[in-house]
């Protein structure tokens, strides 16, 4: 709480006073003029115009000094402010560095934005794309709900096929109705933070700028730390997961499974006559058509499917929420697209086809292993009716059930 020394009504309080004074030594100062007609009178000076210009200049310095007295005030009051609202600032920073710095995940950082960004843009709305290999992603407003698919999208194009001295602009690039940051890691843009062209002023632009500079850090921690952790569960040849983590995963899938209701499907694929391509065209031609296959799993699947590589030649496909049709579906797509392969050792065509056989979730499967055994007896039905083809794995047959009679007294005839 401020107290006000002097109130907007005290010059006229001063006025006053000064009134009341003249009143009160009015006999002294009419003494003090007398003495100075008779030294005007003696020494033929003007001393009682003087004595009143000196008064007058007295008064104008003081009103003047205290003029400028408030001005440097309010240059102090706004210099305080100025820096309180930098200090909020440099706090909201720190707090919002704090939150990525936790976050190791897409989900986690997806939280620390939507909790602190708004805070830093000034309340206005504020989206964030990130940049993968098949385009932009959107971190905020996912259901399209404040601006329709592409919108943002075609502004985060923009920025990134700016220049980079463009790109390195503290006040960022303006673009219709956006001013857009982009997320540096190096050289090049891992995303694009982007709010709304009228509501940003320059402190908001400054300070959002600065924003984007923490979530590209963030950003690039996260992706780290995702390959690390991809590499340690991913098969180095054909990248896709490895078959601990696929069992796992399924577990997982089928305990979902039981509890929703939704169903879960598997696929065993086998690349046919790879022996043959090993023998022919040796181990490295091998070697090529099983990541020739495993990239072109990863590119007509689903993001939430799950491709690994079972052993060997064998890639297992755990597809949620696919009922039986569904899961043929998706075989019969991924053995057509097999055959579109190229991997021979100079480009050239090689025959590449698979087998595959399918397995749905059943009330009597417990474990992983029960419903990869019937994907397993489908996939051999598959080669043993002439390979290059799919084959739905059959329900379980029920235990037959041992019926024990109770002993009764013996009946005679």
């Amino acid at each position: 709480m401020r107290i006000r020394i002097l109130g907007r009504q005290d010059p006229l309080l001063f006025t006053g006073l000064a009134f009341a004074l003249l009143v009160i030594f009015q006999r002294s100062i009419q003494q003090v003029l007398d003495a100075a007609g008779a030294v005007e009178q003696t020494y033929g000076v003007a001393l009682r115009p003087a004595l009143l210009i000196l008064l007058v200049m007295f008064v104008f310095h003081q009103y003047a000094k205290r003029r400028e007295m408030k001005a440097e005030a309010a240059a102090a009051a706004s210099e305080v402010m100025q820096a309180r609202a930098r200090a909020e600032e440099l706090e909201q920073l720190m707090v919002f560095g704090q939150a990525l710095s936790r976050a190791l995940t897409t989900d986690g950082l997806r939280e620390a934005v939507w909790r602190h960004l708004p805070a830093l843009a000034g309340g206005s709305d504020t989206w964030v794309v990130l940049r993968h290999e098949y385009g932009w992603e959107r971190m905020t407003d996912i259901g399209c709900a404040k601006w329709l698919a592409g919108t943002i999208e075609q502004a985060a194009d923009h920025v990134a096929e700016s220049a980079l001295p463009e790109q390195q602009q503290p006040e960022g690039i303006e673009h219709e109705d956006h001013v857009c940051f982009a997320m540096l890691v190096g050289d090049r843009v891992a995303g694009v933070l982007g709010l709304p062209l009228p509501s940003s002023g320059p402190t908001v632009r400054h300070t959002v700028a600065a924003a984007a500079a923490l979530l590209a850090i963030a950003v690039r921690n996260a992706q780290l730390f995702a390959d690390v952790r991809d590499h340690s569960v991913k098969d180095s040849l054909t990248g896709c997961y490895n078959r601990g983590f696929a069992l796992e995963f399924l577990d997982g899938e089928l305990a979902r499974s039981r509890r929703s209701g939704n169903p879960v499907s598997v696929v065993l694929v086998s690349v046919e006559n790879y022996k043959r391509i090993n023998d022919r065209h040796g181990h490295l031609c091998g070697d090529n058509v099983l990541g020739a296959v495993g990239q072109r799993l990863r590119q007509v699947l689903r993001r939430s499917d799950i491709r690994c590589r079972y052993g060997g030649d064998e890639f297992l496909l755990v597809l949620p929420d696919t009922g039986e049709s569904g899961a043929a579906r998706v075989a019969e797509w991924v053995r057509g697209e097999i055959e579109q392969i190229a991997a021979g050792p100079t480009g050239e065509r090689l025959s590449v086809t698979i087998s595959a056989g399918t397995a749905t979730i059943q009330k009597e499967d417990q474990q992983a292993a029960d419903i990869i055994e019937r994907a397993d007896k489908a996939l051999y039905q598959a080669k043993a009716h002439g390979r290059n083809c799919v084959r739905p794995g059959a329900a379980r047959t029920p235990a037959l059930e041992t019926i024990t009679l109770a002993p009764g007294p013996m009946t005679t005839h």
